[in-house]
């Protein structure tokens, strides 16, 4: 489960800061199926999901979920993001063409302007390996990617790494290869 990726109360990095601040904040990018499992799965952590879609709002609300609106194909509208979470789980689907994912340099953006989060993961896909025949396959092999999501998600991951690089590597990044 995601739970381990927050850190315990006495280890807290905020430092000093009022009570309300100190309590870890998962963003939630693709709040859909798995998304949502993960926050049944939360506990003491303040969840936030970015939706699309103002008629979903109740229903986030409903599970207890902060949802804020805005749109990864919109930068404009990701501003609320900058400096907010603690920790990111990313699960939204890149664009259904092209062969980088705007909206994960979107999000990291918004991300970066003000301070990072302590750790992203990042939900990606076993298709960036390319056509295996079948073979089984580990973290180590190779991306090879053949079709243009495939390439979207590697250029993705790649977004999501840098992002951990910067300001003295600050930031843990996870990348999941999911079937």
């Amino acid at each position: 489960t995601f739970t381990g990726c927050i850190l315990p109360s006495n280890q807290s990095p905020l430092g000093a800061l009022p009570s309300r601040f100190k309590r870890e904040r998962l963003l939630i990018i693709g709040c859909g199926d798995v998304g949502q499992r993960v926050v049944r799965v939360q506990r003491h952590v303040r969840v936030v999901a970015l939706t699309s879609n103002p008629t979903r709002v109740a229903d986030l609300r409903d599970q207890g979920v902060t949802p804020v609106v805005g749109n990864l194909d919109v930068p404009a509208s990701l501003g609320r993001l900058a400096g907010w979470a603690t920790r990111v789980l990313y699960l939204a689907p890149p664009p259904l063409q092209g062969e980088t994912d705007p909206r994960n340099l979107a999000l990291t953006r918004a991300l970066m302007r003000r301070s990072a989060p302590l750790s992203v993961v990042y939900g990606s896909t076993s298709g960036v390996y390319g056509d295996c025949a079948g073979a089984w396959v580990d973290e180590a092999r190779v991306v090879n990617p053949i079709t243009n999501r495939a390439h979207r998600r590697v250029d993705a991951e790649a977004r999501v790494r840098h992002l951990g690089r910067l300001r003295s590597g600050s930031t843990r990044v996870s990348v999941l290869r999911i079937p």
